[in-house]
């Protein structure tokens, strides 16, 4: 799961990157009245939404391999726990294996349900503020490139 976490930081910073880049040409393509460069923006724009969608997709397939509270409570981890256990505390949310010895004992199972409650995963704001990301950089890419259109064409120049 660390693999997949540096892969997800990877493509972050990289949109990022391209979104710093495309501003740059963005302006000079205003400024200078250069339709080349406000192409090249749009599509630089276009790029940047798919490494975001890049981004949430690992993170949402991530948060997917979590278990639930009841596959951790249910012994849904095979071969966890020492052999003879009950099971009842088998695998944390995040992939941490309980303890082994007479803390598996069936007593001790609302001990690790309050602690599983605190290594569970909700999606946040954040995750949504991800997705409008996203979203406005295909709606951004769009503009850029019908800006384009409308610099190739000029109508006062057309006479």
């Amino acid at each position: 799961m660390k693999g997949m976490q540096n892969l997800s930081i990877s493509c972050a910073l990289v949109c990022l990157i391209i979104l710093g880049c495309s501003a740059l040409v963005g302006a000079f393509g205003i400024l200078k009245h250069q339709i080349s460069a406000v192409l090249v923006t749009g599509v630089m724009y276009l790029l940047a939404a798919t490494f975001a969608l890049f981004t949430l997709t690992i993170i949402h397939f991530k948060r997917e391999q979590v278990k639930t509270r009841s596959e951790c409570l249910s012994g849904g981890g095979a071969g966890v726990g020492p052999p003879g256990s009950t099971g009842a505390a088998a695998l944390l949310g995040d992939g941490v294996v309980a303890g082994a010895g007479p803390v598996l004992e069936p007593g001790y199972a609302r001990v690790w349900a309050d602690l599983h409650r605190a290594r569970l995963l909700s999606h946040g704001w954040s995750l949504d503020l991800g997705w409008a990301g996203l979203a406005l950089c295909v709606l951004t890419s769009v503009l850029w490139i019908l800006l384009s259109k409308i610099m190739r064409y000029n109508p006062i120049n057309a006479t």
